[in-house]
C-alpha cells in the first residue's frame, strides 16, 4: 500500500464518528431522565462501530491479504461484530464494559494488517485514537452506570 498520509477525510470523518458516544456519555452524565434511553444508544453504536471495524478488515483482506493469509484474516474480520452484539443484550454497565475492552482489543489487529503490509501506512495512525476514543467512552459509560446503580 502507499505511504501517502492520512486522507483529511478520514480523519475527520473518523473523528466525527465519535461524536454520538459523546453525546450519549453527555446525556448518561447530565439526564437522568433520558439515562435509559442514551445508555441504550451508547451500546447500540458501539456495537455498529466494532462491526463497521470488521468490515474494514474484511475488505482489507479481501483486497491485499495473500491468498493463504485470507481465511485468518476473515475470521479476525468477523469477531468484532460476534464480540459487540451480545453487549447488546446485557445489562448496560455490562455492556459498556465488554466493548470497552472490545475497542482497546481492536488495536493488535489493526497493527498486524499494517505490518504486514494489508493496511495502508496511515491505517494506525487513524485508528489508534478512535479505538482508544471508543474504549475511553465506554469506559466512562460504565462507571456512569454503575455509579447511578448504587
Amino acid at each position: 500500500m502507499s505511504d501517502s498520509p492520512l486522507p483529511r477525510a478520514a480523519l475527520w470523518l473518523g473523528l466525527y464518528g465519535l461524536l454520538p458516544s459523546i453525546a450519549a456519555l453527555g446525556v448518561l452524565a447530565l439526564l437522568p431522565e433520558w439515562r435509559a434511553i442514551a445508555a441504550g444508544a451508547g451500546v447500540a453504536y458501539g456495537a455498529v462501530i466494532a462491526s463497521f471495524v470488521g468490515g474494514a478488515w474484511w475488505g482489507l483482506a479481501c483486497a491485499r491479504a495473500p491468498a493463504e493469509a485470507l481465511p485468518r484474516h476473515l475470521v479476525f474480520s468477523v469477531v468484532p461484530s460476534l464480540v459487540a452484539w451480545p453487549a447488546v443484550l446485557v445489562p448496560y454497565p455490562t455492556g459498556y464494559l465488554v466493548l470497552a475492552m472490545l475497542f482497546a482489543a481492536l488495536l493488535p489487529t489493526d497493527r498486524r494488517l499494517r505490518m504486514e503490509g494489508i493496511a495502508p501506512a496511515w491505517w494506525l495512525t487513524l485508528r489508534r485514537p478512535l479505538s482508544l476514543g471508543m474504549a475511553a467512552l465506554h469506559a466512562a459509560g460504565a462507571v456512569i452506570l454503575l455509579m447511578v446503580a448504587g
